[in-house]
């Protein structure tokens, strides 16, 4: 298969693209200025993530796009997921291109309800501004005709190895306290995801099992 990736050179992006070309597929990035470090077994395209032109092009012939876009700063780019989000909705009109699996996170819009009152806090304060970012990109998200997927993994990080788990957000019962996902679990749902083309239209939050 062929899938555009936005967010290719952050820490999950760097997985996914590996893994999916290990695996076989073809990947194309959309990388903000030439020389990224990005596998050199991908082809680049240089860009802005929020220029819907710019993705309709590189999506062209593709079976689907991969966001494991990330923001750094959210004083400097308050509304960068919501911007990219709205790119690729429309980038779609022309390219054809509606396959769209995303990486968002746990604590965003609905999922705030089924956090535990210790991370529940964390979630309205010191991340607010990112997730009412991500909050928004979904409302556009839901309301377009793409065939998306949501992951929303639990707090990241780089262990590797084990297992985890894969659970649409409706059927969410029970979660850890600090419910967390490695950045390779992440990588492999959205890989499987996007393979396999299920999960459409819906929110599935990835954690790691003990």
């Amino acid at each position: 298969m062929r899938f555009l990736v936005l967010g290719a050179t952050g820490r999950t992006g760097v997985l996914f693209v590996k893994k999916a070309l290990d695996q076989g597929h073809r990947i194309s990035v959309v990388v903000r200025k030439a020389g990224a470090d990005v596998d050199p077994r991908a082809e680049i395209v240089v860009g802005d993530v929020t220029d819907a032109a710019v993705i309709a092009k590189a999506a062209q012939g593709h079976d689907a796009i991969i966001s494991a876009l990330g923001v750094k700063s959210a004083r400097d780019t308050p509304t960068l997921i919501t911007d990219m989000v709205r790119a690729v909705i429309e980038s779609a009109k022309t390219s054809g291109v509606d396959r769209f699996v995303i990486v968002s996170a746990f604590g965003v819009g609905d999922s705030l309800a089924k956090a535990s009152f210790l991370v529940g806090p964390l979630f309205r304060t010191v991340l607010r501004k990112t997730y009412a970012d991500k909050a928004a990109s979904e409302v556009l998200l839901k309301a377009s005709g793409l065939k998306w997927t949501l992951g929303y993994p639990g707090a990241l990080n780089n262990r590797n190895g084990g297992r985890y788990t894969e659970v649409v957000l409706q059927d969410v019962t029970k979660l850890p306290v600090f419910p967390s996902a490695s950045r390779s679990h992440v990588a492999d749902f959205l890989l499987h995801a996007a393979v396999e083309d299920i999960f459409t239209r819906q929110t599935v939050v990835v954690i790691d099992a003990k």
